[in-house]
């Protein structure tokens, strides 16, 4: 499950950039799938001597690494929006990847002051993080209107996810649109320099970090504002997953691998959430790779209870609802955005039976 959470929330960091422009709500567009650049090339060669990382600074050097992947596409102030459309099963850039939300991210200027308007979403999941330098994160805007960002250091990141329908062909222009109506308002045009760290102790640190957060079998109490989490368990949360929604905005729930022979089934209670929040069931390989476009379930697609419990099949199991298809050492992500907390405290993923 950990790793799960890392590589999804480094789709996001991973892929951010830096550069320098003027304040602008004005958004680049991904390029196209094809011609998508490699996000995980990020090991560039840098002149000049190079800055150790160790505990005291790692935090701020993921951030900048991540910040940088941003700017490098679209200059500073400015969104970068990932992809929208079909979800491409050739060109997955990370295992285990979200198809719950498109993202965006811009990095900015925090020191002259800065909004973020959110439009009306008529109830799709629209959610805006503020990502400052040290990795910790305490806005996140859900309502519609104007917010002030404020951040304890100069530069930050404005992350947003906006709900995916993939099973309506319209969904592309309804992302388009709600893009379109975010506006960012920065004072400042500073532009983040990525200093030269050592990027071999970078990555030897964050293996090492994300070795032993694993052990712990959470992600709870990982990510949050300043003042609320546990410096080291902070530390085991920017290397597993770079970009995680603190614990009141997302849940992830990982299941075990299991054998591609025959049908399995499991009854899960209603998973708990607060509007505009959602939950869905996204099936990867034994690697981690998304490997079928049927391998989601979510309102779009499922038939639920009326106390909106259901049942979930796996594989070859005839005429059935919420049927996902199987390969072997197949896994599966229950995720809950905006999750009732106290709630979620009593709920479990059910165990998965072989029917047949």
């Amino acid at each position: 499950m950990i790793k799960t959470l890392t590589t999804l929330l480094l789709s996001l960091g991973l892929a951010l950039t830096l550069g320098c422009a003027p304040s602008s709500d004005e958004a680049a567009e991904a390029p196209a799938a094809s011609a998508a650049p490699n996000f995980a090339a990020i090991h560039a060669e840098d002149a000049g001597e190079k800055i150790a990382v160790t505990m005291d600074n790692y935090e701020e050097a993921e951030s900048d690494l991540a910040f940088y992947n941003i700017t490098k596409l679209v200059g500073m102030n400015t969104f970068f929006h990932f992809p929208t459309g079909a979800f491409d099963l050739d060109n997955q850039t990370v295992v285990r990847m979200n198809r719950d939300t498109y993202y965006s991210g811009a990095i900015i200027d925090t020191t002259q002051g800065a909004t973020v308007t959110i439009p009306e979403t008529n109830g799709r999941y629209l959610s805006v993080m503020v990502v400052q330098n040290d990795h910790y994160i305490d806005q996140v805007f859900l309502e519609p209107g104007t917010h002030e960002i404020t951040s304890d250091t100069d530069f930050a990141m404005v992350a947003m996810r906006i709900r995916a329908n993939q099973n309506d062909p319209g969904d592309d222009d309804a992302i388009a649109a709600l893009r379109a109506g975010v506006k960012l308002e920065v004072g400042g045009n500073a532009s983040h320099v990525r200093p030269n760290y050592d990027m071999e102790q970078l990555v030897a640190l964050r293996d090492e970090l994300t070795v032993e957060g694993t052990k712990l079998g959470t992600l709870m109490g990982m990510q949050g504002a300043h003042g609320t989490i546990e410096p080291m368990m902070h530390l085991y949360g920017t290397a597993i997953g770079w970009g995680l929604l603190p614990d009141a905005q997302a849940q992830y729930l990982g299941s075990a691998k299991f054998s591609n022979d025959g049908c399995y089934m499991a009854s899960y209670d209603a998973p708990p959430f607060n509007e505009p929040g959602f939950f869905s069931i996204t099936i990867y390989d034994a690697d981690g790779w998304i490997y079928s476009e049927d391998g989601i379930l979510n309102e779009f697609n499922m038939n639920l209870n009326d106390d909106g419990s259901f049942d979930a099949y796996f594989g070859e199991c005839g005429d059935v609802d919420n049927n996902l298809p199987t390969v072997d050492g197949w896994n599966y992500i229950l995720r809950i955005y905006e999750p009732k907390l106290d709630e979620l405290q009593e709920f479990r993923l059910p165990e998965v039976k072989k029917v047949s």
